[in-house]
């Protein structure tokens, strides 16, 4: 069964407008539909830390004895895709890619002509800088600049300066580069400490959703970080006693594991490849295709024939007609990074990319797909 995103009371996109609310500014959509977060207003610090690929159901099974779930008021759904390319960006800018046209990991500029790695703000085929202004192709405000608080932002060093968090978190809030796990917790400790305003502190920690990647949201090395985390968590909640501070912890997604046998490379499609004008963008779960006009039929027939067990088509006008991407008027930019079919991958099927020259990563964990795994994620709220 497919689920699909909530922006009316009880998704990520409604946490981060319940948050506008409390540090001063506003979100066109609803605010949270329960009292999760009732009287965050009030406190001096406010933090929200994302976890990336820490699902709700993931949570619950790997976690139980955890203080993450222990404080896990219920589940929020991601935004579609469920993406790290796209749901970040909700955190950032307090609105889903029917307004920020952030459609995934890899989304198209037709600006440039080109196939990029939004985040990083990269080529697909390397990893060098685009040497251009991204304010071109991410054209929505960001909640920092309008925020009535002292706002910080903790990210790994790799990232906290890159051209992502430069141009969206700007001068308007101070950026924090840890190295590590134990430095991490310390960095965020470090920001409710200085801040001699009320503050709002946005973090972000990667490893869980790395680990996954490469070995499986099921492995043992993703549980014992769970577990390592959830330790460093404990410790962090204690030293920072009395300091009048609401933690609110969730996830961008959660994260599906794919065996081998089930990952399609496009390597091994050459007939789809032909009807293509571009390779796959969007994430491994669910992909953009922008298709050759005098080629539709035979994409059709194609992904029906051959990859109908793996995937269901479907015109991607119709998915941002039913509010897959959120609501409201959308980006000018939106049609043009969502192509023309979108193809949603079943439970247990996942499809790469075969660039020229380069083999496709042997990954087993996957999102961006549907599925209740990769869609919902956890709200944790502790009060300290």
């Amino acid at each position: 069964m497919r689920v699909k995103p909530n922006y009316t009371g009880e998704g990520i996109v409604n946490l981060m407008s319940s948050i506008a609310s409390a540090v001063g500014t506003k979100s066109p959509y609803p605010e949270m539909a329960n009292d999760w977060l009732s009287g965050i207003e009030d406190s001096k610090n406010i933090v929200l830390m994302a976890v990336d690929g820490l699902g709700y159901e993931y949570l619950l099974n790997q976690g139980k004895d955890t203080v993450l779930a222990s404080s896990a008021q219920g589940s929020l759904t991601s935004v579609f895709p469920p993406s790290t390319g796209s749901a970040i960006t909700t955190f950032i800018t307090g609105l889903p890619p029917q307004q920020h046209a952030i459609t995934g990991w890899y989304v198209f500029l037709k600006e440039y002509g080109m196939m990029s790695r939004i985040l990083p703000f990269t080529s697909v085929v390397d990893w060098n800088v685009l040497d251009t202004d991204i304010a071109y192709v991410v054209n929505v405000e960001s909640l920092f600049w309008e925020i009535e608080r002292e706002r910080f932002v903790v990210a790994g060093k790799q990232i906290v300066d890159s051209a992502f968090s430069q141009y969206t978190i700007g001068h308007s809030a101070k950026r924090i580069g840890y190295e590590g796990l134990r430095n991490f917790f310390e960095c965020v400790e470090k920001a409710i400490a200085v801040g001699e305003r009320p503050s709002y502190i946005y973090s972000y920690w990667p490893e869980l959703d790395s680990i996954a990647h490469i070995l499986g949201i099921e492995s043992v090395e993703a549980r014992d970080h769970l577990q390592a985390f959830d330790q460093a968590l404990k410790e962090f909640i204690e030293r920072i006693e009395g300091t009048d501070t609401t933690l609110i912890i969730t996830s961008d997604h959660g994260l599906h594991d794919v065996n081998p046998e089930g990952l399609i490379k496009t390597g091994d499609h050459p007939e789809l490849m032909e009807s293509l004008t571009l390779p796959l963008c969007g994430d491994t779960r669910s992909v953009y295709c922008y298709v050759r006009p005098s080629y539709i039929r035979k994409f059709e027939d194609y992904v029906n024939s051959e990859l109908g067990h793996a995937c269901t088509i479907h015109e991607s006008e119709d998915l941002v007609n039913d509010n897959w991407f959120g609501l409201y008027e959308a980006n000018p930019m939106l049609s043009d990074r969502v192509g023309d079919y979108t193809l949603l991958f079943n439970n247990g099927y996942a499809i790469l990319n075969s660039f020229p020259g380069q083999e496709p990563p042997a990954l087993l964990g996957h999102h961006g797909g549907t599925s209740s795994e990769e869609m919902n994620v956890p709200l944790i709220v502790i009060n300290r």
